[in-house]
């Protein structure tokens, strides 16, 4: 397709996508179907940019990769403004990555480590007035996120239905899978059902008895540096209690009467991760509370928590699309952040390959 030949110019970008991590930004580089600047080609940047980029072709798009110097709305505000200053007509911007995610939606389906997050619109959580008994977030309308354009709105809600979920999960698998295959990526291979485990939200990640710790023992809002730093092996965390799930289950080929899964396909079908739409919660604090995580659910009806996208939103229209690493609890760990990382960067792919581009205005006319 011609239009897909390396743009002349840096007018011809219209997706940036942004990435606070390397293990972020290392799997969508590796999706890449072109690299732009090679051979010592350059775009260049606008003067007073302090953006780093690279440039390429994901799925049907000329994209603008742009790489946070940390995490948190301050950075990827600095980064999204100075993306408009050397690539004018950028009119999305995907933030691209790992957050943590609840375990269950409001309409009850089953959200698993490694599934995919594609918000439909952002909450910023930490904006409000701290009182001495709780937060209260500013909800006037001059004070939230406002809404994309109606493009994006109306794209979001073809990806979302039967059809374009069914394309979304099938394609992201596919590019996750040739993902894996390249060279430093075995480690973002699917780390197993087994490994995907839920603790009932007051279930606190901590030393269980004396000899181990008495600050973890004796207090029970208290917690000790040595525990927040171990993992749920270390400290003995009890399996027993252990949520179980149904998509789980059928992911270690168990049956739902407990037999096991005859049917390998099935049980491979459900290991795959499900894309997810939804509202996001975006805050600078990384979410480690169970009980938190459930407060904010119910009241703002968000389905992952991440760092990044309300810094964005006032510069770009955004959408986030993230894999869940975590539960956003006490328990959780980076075992399945290269996983995660590889799945979102897939699904990116995969949704701009849905996308359509726009067509380039002919010469001469």
């Amino acid at each position: 397709m011609a239009h897909l030949a390396r743009p002349s110019r840096r007018e011809d970008f219209e997706i940036a996508i942004i990435c606070a991590l390397q293990i972020e930004s290392d799997a969508v580089e590796a999706l890449l179907d072109d690299e732009y600047e090679i051979d010592g080609f350059s775009y260049d940047k606008a003067p007073g940019d302090r953006n780093t980029y690279t440039t390429g072709r994901l799925g049907n798009h000329h994209v603008v990769l742009a790489y946070l110097p940390g995490m948190g709305k301050a950075s990827s505000a600095a980064v999204a403004s100075n993306i408009l200053t050397s690539f004018k007509r950028i009119n999305l911007a995907l933030v691209v990555g790992i957050c943590g995610g609840v375990p269950r939606a409001a309409d009850q389906t089953e959200i698993l480590l490694g599934d995919v997050i594609v918000s439909t619109s952002v909450v910023q959580i930490d904006f409000g007035r701290q009182y001495p008994n709780q937060f209260i977030r500013k909800d006037a309308l001059e004070d939230t996120l406002g809404r994309v354009s109606p493009e994006i709105r109306s794209f979001l809600r073809k990806a979302s239905g039967y059809l374009g979920r069914k394309k979304l999960k099938e394609k992201t698998a596919i590019c996750s899978s040739q993902l894996c295959q390249k060279d430093g990526f075995h480690k973002s291979e699917y780390p197993g059902a087994e490994k995907d485990r839920l603790y009932p939200p007051d279930y606190r990640h901590k030393h269980r008895n004396a000899k181990s710790c008495s600050k973890c023992w004796n207090q029970d809002d208290e917690v000790c540096e040595t525990a927040l730093n171990s993992s749920c092996t270390e400290l003995g965390c009890d399996e027993g209690l252990l949520v179980r799930r149904d998509r789980i289950q059928k992911a270690k080929g168990i049956a739902p009467d407990g037999n096991p899964i005859m049917d390998k396909a099935d049980v491979r079908e459900a290991q795959k991760a499900s894309i997810h739409f939804g509202r996001v919660a975006s805050g600078d604090g990384v979410m480690k509370s169970g009980r938190h995580r459930d407060e904010i659910t119910t009241r703002e009806k968000v389905i992952a928590f991440e760092m990044e996208s309300a810094g964005a939103w006032d510069y770009l229209p955004t959408v986030v699309i993230k894999s869940v690493c975590d539960y956003a609890d006490s328990h959780k760990n980076k075992e399945w952040q290269e996983y995660a990382a590889a799945t979102a960067a897939a699904c990116t792919k995969a949704f701009l390959e849905e996308r359509r581009s726009v067509d380039a205005p002919v010469l001469g006319k």
